[in-house]
């Protein structure tokens, strides 16, 4: 009898969207645009960003169309302003899953013992 092996954590068709995500929370400016945007009653504008971190405009929008690749915000136009909310059920999905990565036993037998408690 031949053992199959186990089924694949992630699929192909679902890398490329996850990588999406996980590199679009991996830089520390996005984290704090999230942070003002959430601080913002959930919704701000680009001006309000970069005034608020104190960053160039064309920065901060390099930065909030990778938010906005990851599908994290949501973008709604008012006039002349477009304005950028969380997507807290994709975010909250994101973090579960890093979480649950976290948690897993992937390293070799010897350096489980250096894992740092939580």
């Amino acid at each position: 009898m031949t053992k199959q092996a186990p089924s694949p954590l992630i699929t192909g068709e679902q890398l490329k969207p996850a990588a999406r995500i996980l590199r679009a929370l991996a830089h520390p400016l996005r984290l704090r645009i999230i942070r003002v945007i959430q601080e913002n009653n959930g919704s701000a504008n680009v001006g309000e960003i970069f005034a608020t971190l104190k960053i160039e405009q064309s920065v901060a929008s390099q930065h909030l169309r990778i938010l906005r690749q990851a599908a994290l915000v949501n973008t709604r136009r008012d006039r002349k302003f477009v304005y950028y909310s969380l997507d807290y059920d994709r975010i909250a999905r994101a973090t579960s899953a890093i979480a649950f990565l976290e948690d897993m036993d992937l390293g070799p037998k010897k350096d489980r013992k250096n894992k740092t408690p939580r």
